[in-house]
């Protein structure tokens, strides 16, 4: 009698699961229509299409919304950054690095002067002046070792990193 009990709850709590199950997965498509419905597609899709288009399509509302912000900031005239402009010259063993940036432009200008210093140039004058709303850094140096020198690609390429 005991036994017919025990199997009377397995077959009740099964079926309770059964149709939590059943429930679970109406609520799901229910949820994946209204997904489906959202997205820009005329087609009958699967449920993996559907959510790779959803997918697809908040990834592309995202950038949409950061440039549309972008341009609203421009427009407004809020504190836009000003583009960096750096121009590197070689003349001999000399190495010269001009830099022109916004005020509000934020780097550690001692870390320029490390990644010349890893490059093999010893820095020998600094100089840093405002104009209006514009920074500008000129920083001459010379090779440690004129028969090595320095190489003014690699220099660039990680002042590029570094400013840019």
């Amino acid at each position: 009698m005991v036994a017919k009990k025990c199997a009377a709850a397995g077959s009740s709590s099964r079926a309770q699961r059964n149709i939590q199950e059943k429930h679970r997965r109406i609520h799901m498509k229910d949820l994946i229509s209204q997904l489906a419905s959202v997205i820009p597609c005329n087609s009958k899709l699967s449920m993996p299409q559907i959510l790779d288009e959803a997918t697809s399509y908040l990834m592309h509302l995202q950038k949409n919304k950061e440039s549309l912000e972008r341009k609203k900031a421009l427009l407004k005239g809020d504190d836009h950054p000003e583009p960096t402009v750096m121009n590197i010259s070689t003349s001999g063993s000399t190495l010269e690095v001009n830099l022109i940036c916004g005020l509000n432009r934020n780097f550690m200008f001692h870390e320029i002067i490390s990644v010349l210093e890893e490059e093999g140039a010893e820095v020998i004058n600094v100089t840093r002046f405002n104009s209006g709303d514009r920074v500008i850094f000129s920083v001459q140096s010379k090779a440690i070792n004129s028969r090595i020198g320095v190489d003014t690609e690699r220099v660039q390429e990680r002042l590029k990193d570094l400013i840019l």
